[in-house]
């Protein structure tokens, strides 16, 4: 077999050039037999991309249309046991029928002589949260609000089908990169392989899954040590709250950095899941930001009692939405420039460098002042165009910090930037002081929900700053404009 050692697709020996970008092939070494085929007449597997108990995961082509897909295999010792079919099958069935924007979407599945019980599904570019955790990283408040409210959303669709995901984890919360978004991606639910029906589902072609054929043995517990729920962990009956406590105890992970029950032994870690209170996530030192609020709403997604949680996923996103300005706030304290924590915390996106952007008013041929509008939020930004063109100027909008570089770098600087504060990626501070930097020395204004006098001194420093509150104070945005000499004056 020979690889193309661009795309790294798997041809035929007596090919000589890649049939995709034209690079010559090199000759592929691998022990793996199954690269290179083609099954089910379909999809030719181009390269491993994991393996675990169940089988493998590979990266493959489409033999007659141009796209890539993921396949997963069964593996061949599992497939002597009905009871990993059967599982097998029903997450095929399951990702099928729960069509969202958040859960991997089954494009295929079948049996190959070959290669066995395979599915067919979506290719995702991207890091698993796991991964993201492991490498020391930590979201911005912003990212892992979107990372919680998309994981809900998913798993809501799923508990509304009468489907318990089982394994909730971070490995199993995939972050595509999309950078047509904010946050700069959009997560996707993986693995239904561990899905328990608690009652028939029913598609909107009215195919069922039924619930007894998919049955595990009562003494098998089931999902990742780290994140099972106490129910699970003894033994007892489940439903849907034990999705609840598990994407719980993922949230914790996020606001601490650190497991939640950890231990030196899987037989340990299941006492202490089963008897152990959990710390409240302010209570250990990557948490010491966390508002009071936002600890309630984690330390009741863990409580033992699957009554105490919240009841339903839905109720998990009100209260996510409830606790949100207080989290904004409270994160912006600790980790914007000047705050209370030792440093900025990391996010995915950082700073790009910049030409020099000292502003030449002499040079620019503009009919009208402008300004920069940078807000990730779709409406406020319509706002903010529409009283800074209320003022006399003209406006330009972008949705985040990276874009706002990116337009800086190929753009005469604009008369004033106003920028929110929290924003994925790159947060308006650091945004503002970037730009100072390189020389610009036009009209800041923060328009952000999470003013406070801390942060007005800071931005303050910046020269030729203003910090407006969104909530009571967006009508002084063209008197501000004029105050910086912006905005054509008022006639008397």
């Amino acid at each position: 077999m020979k690889r193309c050692p661009v795309c790294n697709a798997i041809y035929p020996e007596q090919l000589r050039y890649c049939g995709n970008d034209g690079a010559p092939l090199l000759e592929a070494r691998s022990d793996d037999p199954l690269l290179g085929t083609v099954i089910a007449e379909t999809y030719r597997l181009c390269e491993c991309l994991g393996e675990g108990g169940f089988g493998r995961v590979y990266r493959a082509t489409h033999d007659r249309l141009p796209m890539t897909v993921a396949v997963k295999l069964l593996a061949s010792a599992r497939a002597l046991d009905p009871e990993m079919v059967s599982r097998f099958r029903l997450e095929v069935q399951a990702e099928a029928l729960l069509v969202h924007p958040n859960i991997v979407r089954v494009l295929d599945h079948g049996f190959d002589e070959r290669a066995g019980y395979y599915i067919a599904m979506e290719f995702l570019e991207g890091q698993d949260l796991g991964k993201l955790l492991d490498s020391g990283k930590r979201l911005g408040i912003l990212e892992l609000f979107a990372v919680m409210e998309q994981a809900v959303s998913a798993l809501d669709l799923a508990h509304r089908h009468g489907i318990i995901h089982r394994d909730v984890k971070a490995e199993n919360l995939f972050l595509v990169t999309d950078k047509t978004r904010p946050e700069g991606f959009i997560l996707k639910l993986l693995d239904f392989g561990l899905a328990r029906l608690a009652r028939p589902a029913t598609s909107a072609h009215g195919h069922t899954l039924r619930r007894g054929a998919h049955e595990s043995r009562a003494s098998r517990v089931l999902g990742s040590p780290a994140t099972i729920a106490p129910e699970t962990a003894t033994g007892q009956a489940i439903d849907h709250r034990a999705d609840i406590y598990s994407l719980g105890a993922v949230f914790f992970e996020l606001l601490t950095q650190q497991v939640l029950f950890a231990a030196d032994s899987v037989a340990e870690m299941m006492q202490r899941i089963a008897h152990m209170p959990p710390e409240a996530p302010s209570s250990l030192p990557a948490g010491h930001w966390v508002p009071p609020e936002l600890d309630d709403l984690v330390l009741s997604m863990l409580a033992k009692q699957p009554g105490r949680r919240p009841q339903t996923m839905a109720e998990v996103a009100r209260l996510l939405e409830r606790v949100r300005p207080a989290s904004e706030a409270a994160w912006a304290r600790w980790f914007l420039p000047g705050g209370d924590g030792m440093a900025p915390a990391p996010t995915l996106r950082s700073t790009v460098a910049l030409p020099h952007l000292a502003r030449h008013p002499q040079t620019l041929a503009r009919p009208l002042p402008l300004v920069l509008v940078v807000d990730d939020d779709k409406v406020m930004r319509g706002l903010l165009r529409s009283l800074v063109l209320s003022s006399g100027c003209d406006c330009e909008t972008v949705d985040c910090a990276d874009a706002a570089l990116e337009w800086l770098r190929g753009h005469s600087p604009p008369d004033a930037m106003m920028t929110d504060l929290l924003m994925p990626g790159v947060d308006g501070v650091t945004l503002a002081a970037t730009v100072r930097s390189h020389g610009y020395d036009g009209a800041l204004i923060f328009c952000t929900s999470v003013a406070s006098e801390r942060l007005r001194d800071d931005t303050g420093r910046l020269q030729n700053a203003w910090c407006l509150d969104k909530a009571t104070e967006l009508f002084r945005v063209p008197d501000v404009l004029r105050e910086a000499g912006i905005a054509p004056q008022l006639r008397s």
